[in-house]
């Protein structure tokens, strides 16, 4: 699997296609991180090179969408994005345009979502190329769209959301004509699939501002339509954006979307990952984590067998910490979270899920028990002692299965 193309790579494309005699130069946001001084992790490139001249003129070229204008470029072992200066046509579906017109550097430009998204760098004279004034919008700390706000978000209503990353990712303040844009539009967000929806709001809540991003798609109206399930009541939002504002610097997406969808039921829970194209192992991670919730206020003094369990969990130490995150909303204090970390810390290890004693094979082989209810019942009754620690070995469970099978009798 190729790797993202790096600083290196990318000037070594953008050589190769100048020598050819083509222009070439690093686009978007590797342009803006690099003003930013942020470290860039890919490097797009736009040319007036067409994808069957870029693929004539590389080894290994991918047409990855090719009637777009882009291609992908493998060099050792790196990959790199090469698009075409382009127009965009219309965009009938709200995501993607109906078609290309080869263009300029400044067309090009002007097509894109916002100012600081737009530019240009030539890497073999270090110099920007900044036709819309991102350069000017970076300085002055603005988040503005080029051109006129409501055709660049009818364009893609996706790009609401990201205007919404952005500003808080950058530390920008979102340009009112943007930002009433946004407001006018919201309700278009839900025309989007749920699976970019997702996408960026991942984003956004695995980045430590994402207290600040949440507030954000309340004020501009967007929340509402991305997750309307926590609006009903409109407090549940509140409560979900300070939970998920506390864990966000984590960077644990389970962790900090189980505590924002806490307080919903698990069938409106799996509703909302199946709408939003989420892999069944995080659906389960949250469903897990929210018919647990109210733990916290008995799971010091639970029967050992019930902790254990817990503690088993693949997610124990996402739920405790949300546990105290609710105890201390609710209590003010994190007298339950400190007794059951003492618990916690108390248990050996290799006794928190040991294999059985004892299983259904044996007790059908040893005492004569056949399939059934029963048998499921003295085996459970069985594991429960064993994480108890009642019983410890395969002769004191098969004694207590007899006393079991006797007692029933």
């Amino acid at each position: 699997m190729a790797r993202p193309a790096d600083k290196a790579t990318a000037t070594w494309v953008v050589r190769q296609l100048r020598e050819a005699g083509f222009q070439a130069l690093f686009a978007g946001g590797c342009v803006r991180d690099m003003l930013l001084g942020i470290r860039c992790n890919d490097y797009d490139i736009a040319t007036d090179a067409v994808p069957d001249q870029v693929r004539a003129l590389f080894g290994r070229v991918l047409l990855v969408g090719a009637k777009f204008g882009v291609t992908m470029v493998l060099h050792r072992g790196r990959k790199v994005e090469v698009t075409t200066f382009r127009s965009d046509l219309s965009y009938s579906d709200g995501r993607r345009p109906d078609g290309v017109r080869f263009s300029t550097p400044e067309e090009d430009a002007r097509r894109r979502d916002f100012t600081i998204n737009g530019m240009f760098y030539d890497p073999l004279d270090g110099r920007v190329i900044d036709f819309v004034g991102g350069r000017d919008d970076l300085r002055r700390r603005v988040l503005r769209t080029i051109g006129r706000a409501d055709e660049r978000f009818a364009e893609d209503y996706l790009r609401m959301l990201r205007a919404v990353r952005f500003s808080v990712r950058f530390g920008l303040r979102m340009d009112g004509g943007t930002a009433r844009a946004v407001r006018r539009h919201a309700a278009s967000i839900a025309r989007i699939s749920g699976e970019r929806v997702f996408d960026e709001l991942s984003k956004m809540i695995t980045h430590p501002a994402a207290g600040r991003a949440l507030e954000l798609l309340a004020e501009l109206g967007l929340a509402r339509h991305v997750l309307p399930e926590l609006f009903d009541p409109p407090e549940l939002w509140a409560r979900a954006a300070d939970c998920a504002g506390k864990l966000a610097r984590r960077g644990d997406l389970p962790l900090t979307l189980g505590a924002m969808m806490l307080e919903l039921d698990a069938r409106a829970i799996s509703r909302r990952l199946r709408a939003w194209g989420a892999s069944n192992d995080l659906r389960d991670a949250i469903c897990w984590l929210a018919v647990r919730r109210e733990g916290w206020r008995t799971a010091a003094d639970a029967r050992l067998c019930e902790f254990k369990r817990l503690q088993a969990g693949e997610h124990f130490r996402r739920l405790r910490t949300i546990w105290a995150i609710v105890e201390r909303r609710e209590t003010g204090g994190l007298t339950q979270a400190r007794r059951i970390a003492r618990r916690a810390g108390q248990i050996a290890p290799e006794t928190i899920n040991p294999p059985p004693l004892l299983t259904g094979e044996d007790l059908k082989r040893q005492i004569g028990l056949s399939e059934g209810k029963r048998l499921g019942r003295v085996l459970a009754e069985l594991r429960d002692r064993q994480l108890d620690e009642e019983i410890s070995t395969p002769r004191e469970a098969l004694e207590l299965a007899r006393r079991l099978v006797q007692g029933a009798d």
